[in-house]
């Protein structure tokens, strides 16, 4: 029998509904949750306890090894990009453990979709939250008030809080999370042109080596990255000071999310490489396979991403 859950945080009302969905008998939950769902109020002791990961960015899980490894296990079955960051004791006398999870794009738009089930939700809810809370608000009511203008509110949603934010900083910045859950060093640069679903910048560099292409940085170089709201790709082109294009660089990713600073997405280890002149190829397939074998993604997020790598690279091998 499903434990007693406690369920706070901005994914409350989603995960609330997928847990009762599932079984789950939910305690200490807000004044809002149980109207919202109908439920008693119960302040039992939970057996586990959901909480915002400190970015917002996803969830941790706290309770006993059997029912986070649970719980873990429904979550990466209904989000398929929810990713196990990091497993680790708690000192208490239960022996509990923290499962921190993160939920990239394919996660977050899943459970916009099961709130928008229980209540007036916008596109890009989870994201926007996230961003401008007060915002997404105002503009929430505007939606209960006039549902049939979903459409039209979605899109001055996303122009308003992230779009035009972005632009006008003119700099775009990519917030690269590894599995890990420790993020890359940002790779900054200028934004050369956008609209509302591609942003292509430029950037600089001083020494060391291209990732993957196995090629010096040059005095003069310079690269182009192009972003791809809602892509599995991102791609970046290495040009020489005359201009000339040395590699390409296409990193698999879970499908990418603008913020107002440019975009975030979690690297899946294998990538797609062509140095000029060359055919392109797969690269580092083992890691994405290391990283289901280890349960921090699911198999369905292993197969969908090595799919993205297999469809470039026909494409690629067609040009």
């Amino acid at each position: 029998m499903p434990p007693r859950i406690k369920i706070r945080g901005i994914y409350s009302t989603a995960l609330t509904k997928l847990a009762l969905d599932r079984g789950y008998t939910l305690v200490g939950s807000s004044s809002d949750i149980r109207e919202r769902f109908g439920l008693p109020l119960d302040e039992a002791p939970p057996a586990m306890v959901i909480n915002d990961k400190e970015d917002r960015q996803g969830v941790e899980l706290t309770g006993e090894p059997e029912r986070v490894t649970q719980f873990l296990t429904f979550l990466q079955e209904n989000l398929l990009d929810a990713t196990l960051l990091e497993l680790q004791s708690v000192e208490s006398p239960e022996s509990l453990v923290k499962a921190t999870v993160e939920f990239p794009g394919v996660s977050k738009s899943k459970l916009d979709e099961v709130r928008s089930t229980v209540c007036p939700t916008l596109s890009r809810h989870h994201r926007l939250r996230i961003i401008d809370g007060n915002g997404l608000e105002q503009l929430e009511k505007s939606l209960a008030k006039n549902p049939d203008k979903k459409d039209g509110l979605d899109w001055q949603a996303f122009r308003e809080i992230i779009l035009l934010p972005l632009e006008k900083s003119g700099l775009f910045k990519l917030e690269h999370i590894r599995p890990s859950g420790k993020p890359m060093r940002p790779r900054q640069g200028v934004i050369l042109d956008s609209d509302a679903h591609k942003m292509v910048f430029h950037r600089s560099f001083s020494e060391g080596r291209y990732d993957g292409l196995d090629l010096p940085i040059e005095r003069g170089d310079y690269g182009l990255t192009e972003v791809k709201e809602g892509s599995w790709i991102v791609k970046h082109s290495y040009y020489s000071m005359e201009k000339e294009l040395k590699g390409t660089y296409y990193n698999i990713n879970t499908p990418v999310e603008f913020y107002p600073y440019g975009a975030r997405y979690l690297d899946l280890e294998i990538d797609v490489i062509c140095r000029s002149g060359e055919k392109p190829i797969l690269i580092d397939e083992e890691k994405l396979a290391i990283l289901a074998k280890e349960g921090r993604i699911s198999k369905a997020l292993q197969s969908s991403a090595l799919q993205a790598a297999e469809e470039l690279l026909r494409s690629l091998k067609c040009l």
